[in-house]
């Protein structure tokens, strides 16, 4: 049950990737999904312990927070930093 979760970010991410025609496009989605990561544990602190697939998991627990991560995925694509840190601040931590 914990990948459903996981399962559900890797698509929401994984759905530029598919339609990469280079190389170079899927090393950029890779990155762009490491910042997005790397920002959400800016806002929400994971217990020292714990993996990124479980926080990941943790996170994309709920419905509005997996908007907010599409929502932040493409404001990324789009180079648009204010709708990417609206997107980030919307993300509700959950009780690690």
């Amino acid at each position: 049950m914990k990948t459903v979760p996981l399962f559900c970010l890797l698509a929401c991410l994984a759905v530029p990737a598919a339609f990469a025609s280079t190389p170079l496009q899927g090393l950029q989605f890779e990155q762009q999904k490491q910042q997005v990561l790397k920002d959400i544990k800016k806002t929400c602190t994971p217990s020292k312990n714990m993996s990124d697939n479980d926080f990941a998991n943790k996170i994309l627990s709920s419905e509005d927070n997996k908007r907010h991560v599409q929502d932040a995925t493409v404001a990324l694509e789009r180079n648009n930093q204010k709708y990417y840190w609206d997107a980030i601040g919307q993300i509700q931590c959950p009780d690690m």
